[in-house]
Order: structure tokens, then C-alpha cells, then sequence
């Protein structure tokens, strides 16, 4: 009986083989939802979706044939092809989250689009931060989004900063307003400066710590030597060196400290070593660095900056293929991989 039902139903849809046919359809109501909804599928073909991309959809986001046809879909596919969403964009938006068809066009999707066409300017950039955070569109962006905005405004931070980070970091942004200011506040207090781009990374940054997980980040830095200044000023120069985990802050200063001998204020002049991998980054470009230091062809005031923040190619060049043909050693160390 399944097999006759699972035959006409792909039939009836897409013309899809069974083989691609996807396995959830085997629900017996949803099988009988689906046949009388094939106009669901007509309507999704009239607005560009591929055969493939329909068969995706209902297979993933079957509450689609609960939707009125006239109420729900097609008003908002309309609506997102006004904005010059393409029919894959669409098809991406609604994979993502398909309640975004239950919001009100008047009250939400219309104004919360224009609010956001209004910040990131040009259309492009609009599509790609809708498609990123389609969540955004079901929020009211007027208790949140907008205030937040305006309190970096307000602080002077840069506009083009502001639109990359409503890009990238949307999350933050819709963080309850009264949080948001506090955050805000406390990095201010640490002496980040709105103009520069750090800032908006440090707020990124505490908002993600807990005040029991800062703390206790806090005490690692000072439990392998850092001064509360010295952690500060660390903060200032890298503010994501308090997103890293405990287990790495441990295995990064472990293998720097105790393995490799450099002390705490070698690691704190150059935070960035921080967030480069461990085993990736630092431990080679450590080896071959402790190595030419043991042969005495390099400046014993070496610092971690010297070597840890040059990009890949300077540092080979400078490092690795200049010595290693007298010390064969250095090509081997390089490309070792080693256990902190």
C-alpha cells in the first residue's frame, strides 16, 4: 500500500526518482495532505523553484502544506521577489525557517526589510544579511535592533562598521536593549575607542561571557602571571583572547611557559598568539625559532611578535628557507607537528 501511495505521490509532485525522494513523506497523512496540495507545488514552479528544490523543501518543512496558498505563500514570495530576492534565495529563507511565512507583511516583514534596507544601503548587502539571519525578520526590530544601533551611533562609532557588524554579528545586535547598554558601558570603561574596530569586537566579545566564566578566565590569566592590567591591556589589544577556552588558555601557555620558556611578558606584549592554533601556527614557528636562537644566528632580544604575527610566506622566508640549507633540521621542525 505505501509502495502505490510513496509511486503516485513523487509522481504527482516532481518527478523525482525514488532513489532522491526523500524517506519522511512515508507518513500516511502526509501523504494525502501532499496529493491534495500538488497546487502547493505548481506555485513554488511558477516562482522558480527547481523540481529538486520543491522536493527539498516539503521533505524538510512538511507544515508548508498547513499554509493557505493565498493567505501565507504566495503574499510573501511576492513580497521577497519585490526586494529582488532570487527564487534560490527564497528557497534558502524558507529551508532555513519556514515560520517566517506565519509573520504579518504589514506589521513585520515590510517594515523590519525597510529598517534594514535603510542601514545596510545598497541591495546586495540587504539579501545577504536577510539570508544570514532570517530570524531577524521575525523579531520586532524596534525594541532591540534599532535602539542598539543607535546607541552606537550615538557613541560615534563608524556607520561602515556598524553595517558590517549587523552583518556578521546580528545576534548581538538584537540583544535586549538594556543589556546591550551595559555591555556598552563596560567597554567604554576598559578604554576601547568606538572610532576604532576593536571596539565593536570587545562588545562581541562580553557579550558572550557569562560573569562567572569571565572571572574565571581572569584568574587563569593572573594564575600564569598576568597583572589585572596586564590582562586589561591584553583585552584592548586582541578582546577575543576572552572567547578562548579555558582547555587552550592551558595549552597555550603551557606549551609557551613551561615547554618552550618564554615567560608571562613575552605572552602578554603579543596576545594574538592567543587565537593562532596551537599546533598549526605557534608550536612549528616555535621550533624552528628555538632552534636558530640555539645556532646563534638570531638577535637574542627575539621577540613573539617577530615571528608568531608575520603572515605564512614571510615567515617561511624569513625563518625557514634561509636556513635551510645550511640546517636541514629547520624544514623538519616546520613541518612537524608536535604535542604540547
Amino acid at each position: 500500500m505505501y509502495s502505490y501511495i510513496y509511486k503516485n505521490l513523487i509522481k504527482n509532485i516532481a518527478n523525482v526518482s525514488l532513489k532522491t525522494a526523500p524517506l519522511c513523506f512515508l507518513n500516511q497523512r502526509l501523504f494525502s495532505d501532499t496529493v491534495k496540495n500538488t497546487s502547493t507545488v505548481s506555485l513554488f514552479k511558477n516562482y522558480g523553484f527547481t523540481e529538486p528544490q520543491i522536493t527539498t523543501l516539503l521533505s524538510k518543512r512538511p507544515s508548508l502544506l498547513s499554509l493557505s496558498e493565498d493567505k501565507n505563500i504566495r503574499p510573501r514570495l511576492d513580497v521577497f521577489a519585490s526586494y529582488g530576492f532570487s527564487s534560490a534565495d527564497i528557497y534558502q529563507i524558507l529551508v532555513s525557517d519556514i515560520d517566517i511565512l506565519r509573520r504579518g507583511i504589514k506589521n513585520q516583514i515590510v517594515p523590519c526589510c525597510e529598517f534594514l534596507k535603510s542601514v545596510v544601503k545598497d541591495n546586495e548587502s540587504f539579501i545577504a544579511t536577510v539570508k544570514r539571519s532570517t530570524w531577524v525578520l521575525k523579531h520586532d526590530y524596534k525594541h532591540n535592533l534599532q535602539p542598539n544601533i543607535e546607541v552606537l551611533r550615538d557613541y560615534g562609532v563608524p556607520e561602515y562598521r556598524i553595517v558590517r557588524f549587523l552583518q556578521v554579528q546580528p545576534r548581538v545586535l538584537m540583544l535586549g536593549s538594556d543589556r546591550f547598554k551595559v555591555v556598552v558601558g563596560e567597554v567604554l570603561e576598559m578604554g576601547f575607542e568606538p572610532v576604532k574596530g576593536h571596539f565593536l569586537t570587545a562588545i562581541n566579545a562580553l557579550v558572550g561571557l557569562s560573569k562567572e566564566n569571565r572571572e574565571r578566565k581572569w584568574d587563569l590569566f593572573k594564575k600564569w602571571g598576568w597583572t589585572d592590567d596586564e590582562i586589561l591591556l591584553a583585552f584592548r589589544k586582541q578582546p577575543n583572547v576572552l572567547v578562548v577556552s579555558e582547555e587552550k588558555l592551558e595549552r597555550v601557555f603551557g606549551f609557551l611557559i613551561k615547554k618552550m620558556g618564554w615567560n608571562a611578558a613575552d605572552v602578554w606584549s603579543c596576545p594574538i598568539v592567543i587565537l593562532h592554533s596551537l599546533e598549526n601556527w605557534t608550536m612549528p614557528r616555535c621550533l624552528v625559532v628555538q632552534f636558530l636562537l640555539s645556532k646563534g644566528v638570531l638577535p637574542k632580544d627575539t621577540t613573539l611578535n617577530n615571528f608568531i604575527v608575520p603572515m605564512e610566506n614571510r615567515f617561511k622566508n624569513k625563518y625557514v628557507d634561509k636556513y635551510c640549507l645550511k640546517y636541514p633540521q629547520v624544514l623538519k621542525l616546520y613541518k612537524r607537528t608536535v604535542e604540547a
